[in-house]
């Protein structure tokens, strides 16, 4: 299981998020295939050649290839919050409807849980073990 948390979130958001409100700049995502700052998430339906792994090739990194996988994924309320209202003051709209617009564009099997750290609580007291990679 992954949980997604602080600046990880917009990986947890549809591409029209991303082009809408520039989250390749906010979080200094590179398009592999246009070299610029992402519009879309790369880590959701990933192109061929978006991760390519030497002596590896194509790397089936996507959240969507991994999900077929079993992999489940869980991203932070909290982190989504504190995001759309930083979102929602940056582009001068009212943080609740930003808010609505950040919750209905988490990607598919992706769920919402209030706190990543709960989340990471209660997966430990079911047996699953912590394992941070940056």
């Amino acid at each position: 299981m992954t949980i997604i948390r602080h600046e990880a979130v917009p990986f947890a958001l549809s591409n029209n998020l991303w082009k809408k409100y520039k989250l390749g700049e906010t979080t200094k995502i590179t398009d592999p295939e246009t070299k610029g700052a992402a519009v879309r998430n790369i880590f959701w339906q990933p192109k061929p050649g978006d991760f390519v792994l030497p002596g590896l090739g194509n790397a089936r990194l996507g959240i969507d290839q991994l999900q077929a996988q079993g992999v489940m994924f869980f991203a932070c309320g909290a982190a989504l919050m504190s995001m759309s209202a930083a979102v929602a003051q940056q582009t001068h709209q009212d943080p609740k409807t930003v808010q609505q617009e950040f919750m209905a564009s988490v990607l598919p099997g992706v769920r919402v849980v209030p706190s990543g750290v709960w989340a990471l609580g209660r997966a430990q007291e079911h047996g699953c073990a912590y394992c941070f990679a940056y």
